[in-house]
């Protein structure tokens, strides 16, 4: 892959990061077994750079400066270096569908430890695109995104995958959910309200 290709591909999911992802939190509702669990993800702009699978040459830079450097319209090809096993070119393939991982999540697990080189916790995504996540620093409940992976979820996950019931999203700020951005067909709200999830989201208002 050239780098004015990886230029273009990273600088418009920075995008579409900015309008999906960036400083929200997303709430995925999955079964386990005969019970409803969830887990909460925030997605920061520093997170962003961690998913191209790129470094900055200047390493005085923070990934948040990368961030901000693609949503101006200022990176540059100079400003980055692509990973020499080609793992940059195989996120890049993905990346757009990652972006969306709010709306197209089927499948959560936990990481199998496949991979040698890769270190995530969890991850969420279909049969072609996943997203992986990692503790939050000094959260004990909360993930933030570290990786994209071109891979079918069933092959990188421990035990068969839990099926996506339902996704919500918020605002940083905000105490609560009320937008739901996936509900699997057959699924009802009404049937995932435990009290937990009830703590969450104000079902009332849920669109």
């Amino acid at each position: 892959m050239k780098k004015e290709e990886a230029l273009k591909i990273i600088v418009d999911c920075a995008k579409v990061y900015r309008d999906n992802l960036a400083n929200r939190h997303l709430l995925f509702v999955f079964q386990d077994g005969s019970v409803v669990k969830n887990i909460e993800i925030v997605c920061l702009p520093r997170n962003y750079m961690h998913l191209t699978g790129v470094a900055l040459v200047d390493r005085s830079l923070k990934s948040a400066d990368f961030y901000d450097l693609c949503i101006r319209g200022e990176l540059k090809c100079s400003s980055f270096e692509l990973n020499k096993d080609g793992t940059t070119r195989v996120k890049l393939q993905v990346l757009n569908q990652a972006m969306n991982i709010h709306k197209t999540a089927k499948m959560i697990g936990d990481y199998s430890y496949t991979k040698s080189m890769l270190v995530t916790e969890k991850i969420a995504g279909t049969v072609t695109a996943c997203l992986g996540f990692i503790r939050e620093r000094g959260k004990r409940n909360s993930y933030v995104p570290n990786t994209v992976l071109r891979e079918d979820i069933r092959n990188v996950v421990d035990k068969p995958p839990k099926k996506v019931l339902a996704i919500f999203r918020k605002s940083k700020d905000e105490a609560i959910y009320r937008e739901c951005t996936y509900l699997a067909k057959g699924v009802l709200l009404e049937l995932i309200q435990t009290d937990i999830l009830k703590s969450k989201v104000d079902f009332e208002l849920v669109n």
